[in-house]
């Protein structure tokens, strides 16, 4: 798993260097509201978990895998990996930036701890989501076939979301709707942690028993 881990991350050489970019669009995030960079930190970082099934059409890497002593499913739990550790990195990537972009944000609202542990957690379940709306279909179309399925529409779908709370939040509720659900988070920080967190595990196990059984029957 490791070793499929590392072979998709070498596949996608070409693509790091947008990696640059994230802490940029993220601190323009940050601009509004700091309360925002977690989720988008997690959806930046989770769309570059998408290239390596752009790369193995590409270079035709779904044979040259095959012919190596790794399984089907050893391709899959490592691409999950891989996709949960960019999850990780984006978590951290936006807690580690809030405190900078709080200086020039114009919410002037900074979480502290119990409401960061809400955000995580969130991110958490977007993150699953996010797989479960996407690898499944990817596994079974590729990313040619899969990627308007598969990527773009979850991609759009989040992003008209996004636009969508963020304008509901600065104009109907003047700024306090998604701070009145993180101070709900604060004040059952237990229940909503371990409820939102539980949700988002059982989105991703059921994303990742559906990439196994789609995988295995896939013909190339």
């Amino acid at each position: 798993m490791l070793k499929m881990m590392r072979l998709d991350w070498r596949s996608m050489k070409r693509y790091r260097v947008k990696l640059l970019v994230i802490p940029v669009c993220l601190l323009l995030t940050g601009w509004f509201s700091t309360i925002y960079l977690v989720p988008m930190g997690v959806f930046l970082l989770f769309s570059f978990s998408v290239d390596p099934f752009a790369m193995e059409e590409k270079c035709n890497l779904n044979k040259l895998y095959l012919t190596l002593p790794i399984k089907r499913r050893q391709v899959v739990l490592g691409r999950y990996l891989l996709s949960f550790l960019l999850f990780t990195a984006g978590v951290l990537l936006g807690l580690a930036l809030m405190p900078l972009a709080n200086l020039f944000s114009l919410s002037k609202w900074y979480p502290d701890l119990k409401w960061s542990l809400a955000l995580v957690s969130f991110g958490f379940f977007f993150y699953a989501l996010l797989s479960l709306f996407m690898y499944p279909t990817l596994f079974k179309l590729g990313y040619q076939k899969g990627k308007i399925w598969g990527y773009y529409i979850p991609a759009m779908l989040v992003c008209l979301l996004y636009i969508l709370v963020f304008e509901y939040d600065i104009i109907f509720a003047e700024g306090k709707f998604i701070t009145s659900l993180l101070i709900y988070a604060s004040e059952h920080s237990l229940a909503v942690t371990c409820g939102i967190s539980g949700a988002g595990a059982a989105a991703l196990a059921l994303s990742c028993l559906l990439s196994l059984k789609i995988y295995a029957r896939r013909e190339f």
